[in-house]
């Protein structure tokens, strides 16, 4: 395995583990007369961003592409892994750097950061894997250190029963993979995507399968009735962890779905594709609509609007949009499927981390009582509306490039033009409603007026630093989205899959 490629795996690993070494000798570095915290979180960013810098150059460097591919390698690395890698990366090292503020004087924070950088090691696993059984075995290590996320804040009133929620859902998830893996192994002799691909694969039992996979990774994509423990997940663990939830770790469902629909069961003369993705486009849109019908549900409560919950049940819409161009069977449709996975990423993972400082300045995880915060604080509402507007799909922000792709490549989807038709109209439905809601959102925080003066809204160095970053990302992809685009697209077409 070439180094570059190998540290992509081991630093974070290894960060992981002498972080928690260095919570195990707190007191021996105290007396050493050195602030344990402070090293921990220099130790940690200097981790998070050694690992952007090497996803980040393995993009450029296309020497490193495609080796070791073999059908009896484990591990599979092209462009497009390249650019989800660094994605990720970059997401957890801003949740990393907005923690400096945002977990200063909490408990055990090595453990923390250690879970974190398990929790990408395990998301780069399964980007990275060549087979079913290394996929799960990432699978599994980012499920594992997510659950003791959420649960993170013990003391918390609900967030030991939302990590129960989460593990026992996630592992129900879990058993349809490994169920799926096992036939897949028994039918066709290999689990490994490369020599999948050049099986032709027909008929019920290669239906049942592939229903089997994507029912799996649909619990952890948030789909359609499978997204119950996403909203208590989300409102109960620390907001970085919710960032990281609902920013990268949903999309290890999707991206598990692209590589069954598209790599594994589909090849030269095999029509699987062809005949399920029509069945996965509406899956799409009953998501979407599941999604969006949960959100509005929020609005209506009288106990409490819950900024938080509202964000999760989003999400369930925006895996939508993307299983949506997974569904349209086309090169555009799978480049618009990982354009939004980085917009969406960007997006909610800046509006999850603006949810921590937002309950911490109103005492409360009610939208009612944050009224008119962004507007007593400027910045704080110019955060929020450019989050909520790429969510919406507004032009100049990055969210509405990657779903105007969807939409042109589901109108040129695989299907008749009259269900194309159908399906854009049922999206557009939806993506109205999904901006209704941020609008919302929007009016209550923004442009309401305070019930109430707060007391002068503070907002920590590094929260304010990584909020900025985060925006001008998604603003400088809304202006000039070309080049993002370009390198997408070519990193699909390198797949030769169309």
């Amino acid at each position: 395995m070439n180094t570059i490629l190998s540290l992509i795996l081991i630093v974070p690993i290894v960060g992981a583990a002498l972080l928690v070494l260095f919570e195990q000798f707190r007191n021996f570095i105290v007396k050493m007369k050195i602030n344990p915290d402070f090293l921990q979180h220099i130790f940690a960013n200097l981790t998070a961003l050694t690992v952007l810098v090497l996803g980040i150059y393995s993009i450029f460097d296309n020497s490193l592409w495609n080796l070791n591919t073999t059908s009896d390698s484990l591990l599979k690395f092209g462009e497009l892994e390249a650019i989800l890698v660094s994605i990720f990366a970059f997401l957890v090292w801003m949740a990393v750097l907005f923690s400096v503020d945002y977990m200063k004087d909490k408990k055990a924070l090595g453990n923390y950061y250690g879970l974190i950088f398990t929790l990408l090691t395990g998301l780069s696993s399964v980007v990275l894997a060549s087979n079913y059984f290394t996929l799960f075995i990432g699978w599994e290590l980012f499920g594992l250190s997510g659950y003791a996320l959420v649960a993170f804040d013990r003391e918390k009133r609900g967030a030991v029963e939302a990590s129960l929620k989460y593990f026992i859902m996630s592992t129900a998830g879990s058993m349809f993979i490994i169920l799926a893996t096992a036939l897949t192994y028994g039918v066709y002799g290999s689990v490994s995507f490369d020599t999948l691909h050049g099986i032709s694969k027909e008929g019920p039992m290669a239906g049942l399968i592939v229903a089997l996979y994507v029912t799996g990774f649909g619990v952890t994509a948030a789909m359609l009735l499978l997204n119950a423990w996403l909203p208590d997940a989300h409102s109960n663990a620390p907001s970085t962890i919710s960032a990281l939830l609902s920013g990268i770790v949903v999309k290890a469902g999707a991206f598990g779905i692209y590589r069954t629909l598209y790599w594994a069961f589909s090849g030269t003369g095999n029509n699987l594709l062809s005949n399920t993705s029509l069945v996965i486009s509406w899956l799409a849109i009953l998501t979407m609509v599941d999604g969006n019908f949960l959100v509005f549900a929020q609005f209506k409560r009288e106990d409490i609007i819950d900024l938080k919950r509202i964000l999760a049940y989003s999400t369930t819409v925006h895996l939508g949009f993307v299983v949506l161009g997974l569904g349209s069977g086309t090169s555009v449709g799978l480049t618009s499927s990982f354009l939004h996975i980085i917009t969406h990423s960007l997006g909610k993972g800046m509006l999850f981390l603006l949810s921590g400082l937002l309950i911490s300045v109103a005492s409360s995880r009610d939208v009612r009582d944050m009224q008119g915060i962004g507007r007593q604080k400027p910045f704080l509402g110019i955060i929020l509306t450019i989050g909520l507007l790429s969510l919406g799909g507004i032009p100049i922000t990055g969210g509405f490039v990657s779903k105007l792709l969807i939409f042109v490549a589901t109108l040129n989807g695989n299907h008749s033009y009259a269900m194309n038709i159908v399906l854009v109209t049922f999206a557009g439905i939806n993506a109205v409603l999904a901006l209704g809601g941020y609008l919302l959102l929007l009016k209550y925080i923004v442009f309401d007026e305070p019930k109430e003066e707060k007391k002068e809204i503070k907002v920590p160095i590094y929260e304010g630093i990584v909020l900025s970053i985060i925006a001008i990302v998604i603003m400088f992809i809304g202006l000039w989205p070309e080049k993002l685009i370009e390198l997408i697209r070519d990193a699909v077409n390198a797949l030769n899959l169309f």
